[in-house]
């Protein structure tokens, strides 16, 4: 095995280029590993964790492009370097560079945040991707220039975003995160986002792939986006009180396009939540709430806290349509596309025994399934230990897994861009005898892997080539037929790999819960 680790000084790009740079590199023959991304000292670190480390490593700064690869090879290591130059030469690289306000280590474009925006006057927004310790300076020179912000950035400190939103809020502009993965403003998607038609549906969410599934529940379902709102999932902690997300809802209900609003997020403080309620009862129009792993508590004070995201779509599209609903008449998943292939998911198949292990590549949408299943006595936990491809599951109960979360991400981009190490588990979790079920998801859309569905289908073959018993694998597919990657495709590759594919996560783990029979599998 040959390792090599390139180093280009002061030559920046964003994590969303890097990371498909990345993906490019791992497909040249020979290679083994390619990781790419910004010398900051936990990247350093998460490299060094993996097994890279030489001087150059060691000698790189925050400002400083590692590129670290093992090889098969010395060719392939040549193969990477020629790969490598087209890359990072090319115009593509050099705009997304200069988009985030610093070097982009080609001449002749901006090379500044205020560069930018001088060649870009109209520019109403700023989308940040630097390293998390820049991403505030960032901002706040964005917010001196009077830009809202799209702050994709990560591992702010929690100070910093409180400042930085408070400073947004009294001038009237935006701070959509940090670490926020999606928004779409007037149809123009950013992060990871899909392509829905614009409508009277206006969505606030700290939950990135929450906002994803209920904008195409929504899609589906004949009705449009006018806008979906991201906050980065810190807003509603105690710390940052709601502070963007009591600011999206006011900016929707002053907006003409906005007939109802959608509220999506995880785990808000009590506190936070009870100030929230206040305003969202008081907007002015139907609020749609769905805070995920919650149970919902129907309508309180004119205002419709619900049980899945599906409900929370339900509800709004109800309201549009002009089919008002009481809370009993809204039932689990009132909103959803046609059967995907042949009869519906679920019809004849045989019960199935052993343990469920949900793979996730959506946080949010493993929050959604862990909560249905518990509805349907199939109670799930997270491991606390990080689960590894030829190491035994732990304990016996089922479990639920984000493969997203940052210990599965050690020195690798997040599964919704590059599936490698979810399908590494894919393979050794579907070898395990004891494992009956696997339930997965898969999220569409501009930004995610261009093509996923085929490298989840081989990886459920190659489990199931090593079992005895067959194995049932449930996958809901978020996304829309206006996506790049193609959904009727998608779910036609699944569906050839002998997976069970419904529209939604909360339909994916009911189908499980099925299967499985609900209340008769093991307890976690």
């Amino acid at each position: 095995m040959t390792e090599e680790i390139f180093l280009e000084r002061g030559c920046y790009y964003d994590s969303a280029r890097l990371m498909a740079v990345a993906r490019e590199l791992r497909v040249v023959s020979g290679v083994v590993d390619a990781e790419v991304m910004m010398g900051t000292a936990m990247n350093r670190a998460l490299l060094a964790d993996t097994g890279f480390s030489n001087a150059n490593l060691d000698a790189a700064g925050p400002m400083d492009l590692i590129v670290a690869v093992r090889a098969g090879s010395a060719q392939a290591i040549v193969a990477v370097r020629t790969k490598l130059a087209t890359l990072l030469s090319g115009r593509e690289a050099a705009s997304s560079a200069s988009s985030a306000g610093l070097r982009s280590g080609e001449s002749g474009g901006p090379v500044t945040l205020l560069d930018a925006l001088t060649a870009h006057p109209a520019a109403a927004l700023v989308s940040i991707a630097v390293p998390g310790a820049y991403a505030a300076f960032v901002a706040h020179r964005a917010l001196d220039a009077g830009r809202s912000v799209f702050l994709f950035s990560d591992n702010v400190p929690i100070a910093d975003e409180v400042e930085l939103k408070r400073r947004a809020v009294g001038a009237g502009l935006l701070v959509m995160g940090p670490d926020c993965g999606t928004a779409i403003l007037a149809g123009v998607g950013l992060g990871f986002a899909n392509r829905v038609p614009r409508g009277p549906v206006g969505i606030v969410g700290a939950s990135g792939t929450g906002t994803q599934e209920v904008s195409c529940i929504l899609a589906h379902a004949g009705v449009g986006i006018s806008h979906a709102i991201g906050t980065g999932s810190r807003d509603l902690s105690h710390d940052v009180g709601g502070l963007m997300t009591e600011m999206g809802v006011n900016l929707l209900a002053a907006d003409v396009m906005t007939e109802v609003v959608v509220v999506v997020a995880k785990h808000p403080h009590a506190d936070v939540a009870a100030r929230l309620h206040a305003v969202f009862a008081a907007l002015g129009k139907p609020v749609s709430v769905r805070y995920l792993g919650e149970a919902g508590r129907g309508v309180i004070d004119g205002v419709t806290y619900t049980d899945s995201l599906d409900e929370a779509a339900a509800v709004a599209a109800a309201h549009v349509q002009g089919k008002a609903r009481r809370p009993a008449e809204v039932t689990q998943a009132p909103v959803s596309r046609d059967a995907v292939i042949g009869s519906s998911p679920g019809s004849g198949q045989p019960s199935v025994t052993g343990r469920l292990i949900g793979l996730f590549g959506g946080g949010s949408l493993a929050a959604e399934a862990a909560h249905v299943l518990a509805c349907h006595g199939l109670p799930t936990s997270t491991p606390q230990a990080v689960l590894r491809a030829g190491r035994p599951l732990p304990g016996d109960g089922h479990l639920i897994v984000d493969t997203g979360d940052d210990v599965y991400t050690v020195g690798r981009p997040h599964p919704m861009i590059d599936q490698i190490a979810r399908c590494e588990l894919i393979r050794a979790v579907g070898g395990d005898p004891d494992v009956g079920l696997v339930l997965l998801d898969l999220v569409l859309g501009d930004g995610s892997h261009p093509d996923p569905a085929p490298e989840i289908a081989e990886a459920v073959r190659e489990a199931g080539r090593t079992r005895a018993t067959p194995l049932a694998v449930v996958c809901s597919v978020c996304g829309t037929t206006a996506d790049p990657q193609g959904l009727r495709r998608q779910e036609h590759v699944l569906h050839e790999a002998g997976i069970e594919v419904t529209a939604t996560a909360a339909q994916a783990a009911t189908l499980a819960s099925r299967l499985l029979g609900a209340g008769a599998g093991r307890k976690a």
